[in-house]
């Protein structure tokens, strides 16, 4: 995975985690729920990992791709929930949350993150008005990786401050009835918030012209269900896909989402390495600026094999 995406991941936390620390100086703090470090939630990151790197993409890439017309991604969405509760049948310990008050940051903090956060979004603002017009920013196909992170980041700050954390990955966690970072308490507005997102999802598929039905062949689709449902197995036991850790558990400080994230990263890193040393051929991700994008090996798509 490219330092790029990494990064952009990293401004996305470093938005909400921003946006909810100046909205709570001014009197509207959040709570938010922290679970305990343990070896299940690296263990936990670790298999997300090996699934996302079977899969051939985390939570956020995976619901897009799907969207996009790839059905294999749908395999991996629907192996998800299945992982899930396999998970929960494991004699496995799970340690109880506690639901805390947004972290109390000093005057000298807030006022950091809040110059960080207006310097950002002047770099992002500036680029594209002085390299495009108002029309063709708000129909862009393409946005800068910077302006992505800020978008994501702006509006799961608002969803936080006004329902409290939500990510896809905790949707579906409470949905069959399992631990989850987020409060269950309100099932139908979590879900109207993923349809809501999915929606969005369809705009950006047409805007950019992506959409096209494709079928992956068997061993694919083997492997995306079987990605998604470590992919599942792994939510349940940090708790939190990688969406949830970026959302709300790193900008909050909950200490187990860094170390998780971590054994997400290396499960990522083993599983594309082995994959590479038995003979798959791993589409590069080609970086240039602010714009990553991934070039597939051969005219087919890469899913398609």
């Amino acid at each position: 995975m490219p330092v790029h995406i990494l990064w952009s991941f990293a401004k996305s936390a470093a938005w909400v985690m921003a946006l909810t620390a100046v909205v709570g100086a001014f009197g509207h703090p959040t709570s938010f729920t922290h679970w305990p470090l343990t070896g299940l939630s690296v263990l936990g990151g670790v298999l997300f990992g090996v699934g996302a790197g079977l899969n051939g993409g985390c939570t956020f890439s995976t619901l897009t791709r799907a969207v996009d017309g790839n059905i294999g991604l749908w395999l991996t969405v629907a192996a998800w929930p299945i992982g899930m509760w396999v998970a929960t049948m494991l004699p496995l310990p799970h340690p109880r949350p506690v639901v805390v008050a947004q972290p109390s940051y000093s005057l000298g903090i807030v006022l950091l993150l809040g110059l960080a956060l207006l310097w950002e979004g002047t770099l992002i603002l500036r680029r594209f008005w002085r390299k495009h017009g108002v029309k063709r920013v708000l129909g862009a196909s393409v946005y800068t990786l910077s302006a992505g992170a800020a978008l994501v980041g702006l509006s799961n700050a608002v969803i936080i401050e006004a329902t409290g954390p939500w990510s896809f990955s905790s949707t579906i966690l409470c949905g069959i009835g399992t631990r989850s970072g987020t409060n269950c308490a309100h099932p139908v507005l979590a879900w109207a918030i993923l349809g809501a997102a999915i929606l969005g999802m369809a705009f950006s598929s047409l805007q950019r012209g992506s959409f096209g039905l494709n079928m992956p062949r068997a061993g694919a689709a083997l492997r995306h269900g079987a990605g998604g449902m470590l992919m599942g197995m792994g939510t349940v036991l940090v708790p939190g896909g990688n969406d949830g850790l970026i959302l709300f558990a790193i900008p909050s400080l909950s200490p187990h989402a860094i170390p998780a994230y971590s054994g997400l990263f290396a499960g990522i890193l083993a599983t594309l390495s082995l994959m590479r040393a038995f003979g798959r051929q791993i589409p590069p991700v080609l970086c240039s600026g602010d714009i990553c994008r991934v070039r597939s090996a051969s005219p087919q798509r890469a899913d398609m094999k």
